[in-house]
């Protein structure tokens, strides 16, 4: 099984102590096309194209020309899904599950294991870069690279868009008959992830047996291929 997060727009500013040995991404190649381009872009130009604030322009503009730290991507983003992942608590044991089964969708380096080395970075699966489309660059090589696994998403629409994995389930979590509030879905997206690695899970249709919060496996609800956790006791 192969769990999909997608990533953040916000970084962690000090390195976590019990991180494993970093490794190179898998894609390097495409990466560096993608820098290539992005390199190029002026704070203001930054500041127009991705509707930034100058601050977060001027940010960007400056990663992308000069040396950044690499730090494990599991241990890099700290978004809400992240921080109710809570990465920092992992022991040896959940590292190498993680590393076996979670995987961390990206504009910029498309796959990310947890302990892949990266860079702080801004870039969405629709944010052009020069003439290059991260979803249009992507969506084959992802595809291809997890044709063979049993994948389950617990990622965003944006970023499940990345991948057409034939065994792919999505889940969605659902409150007063429609889709939970963004800010809370990221936060119980996180909650799943680091339940499902807290008990070792092997097999994806163990996750329909966890209770998330107050949110549980709706069957009525769902569909071969899109799991629904509903708030509220389900019979």
């Amino acid at each position: 099984m192969k769990i999909l997060l997608s990533p953040a727009k916000t970084f962690r500013k000090e390195a976590l102590s019990s991180v494993p040995s970093i490794q190179t991404p898998r894609f390097p190649e495409m990466t560096e096309q993608l820098h290539e381009e992005l390199k190029k872009l002026t704070a203001a130009q930054w500041q127009k194209k991705f509707k930034l604030s100058e601050k977060a322009a001027r940010e960007n503009a400056a990663r992308m020309n000069s040396a950044q730290p690499l730090t494990a991507a599991l241990a890099a983003f700290h978004g809400e899904a992240f921080r109710s992942f809570h990465a920092e608590t992992l022991k040896a044991e959940d590292w190498r599950y993680c590393e076996e089964h979670l995987r961390i969708l990206s504009a910029y380096y498309g796959l990310l294991r947890p302990l892949d080395a990266i860079v702080p970075y801004r870039l969405d699966p629709m944010d052009k870069a020069g003439e290059l489309l991260p979803l249009k660059l992507w969506k084959p090589i992802l595809t291809q690279a997890l044709a063979e696994e049993e994948v389950l998403i617990l990622a965003s629409q944006e970023y499940a868009r990345m991948v057409e994995a034939a065994d792919a389930v999505f889940v969605q979590f659902m409150k007063n008959g429609r889709k939970a509030p963004s800010m809370e879905a990221k936060k119980l997206r996180g909650t799943m992830a680091r339940q499902i690695v807290d008990l070792k899970l092997e097999q994806r249709e163990a996750v329909r047996q966890l209770q998330v919060g107050n949110y549980r496996y709706n069957p009525e609800q769902s569909q071969a291929k899109l799991w629904v956790f509903e708030e509220g006791e389900q019979e």
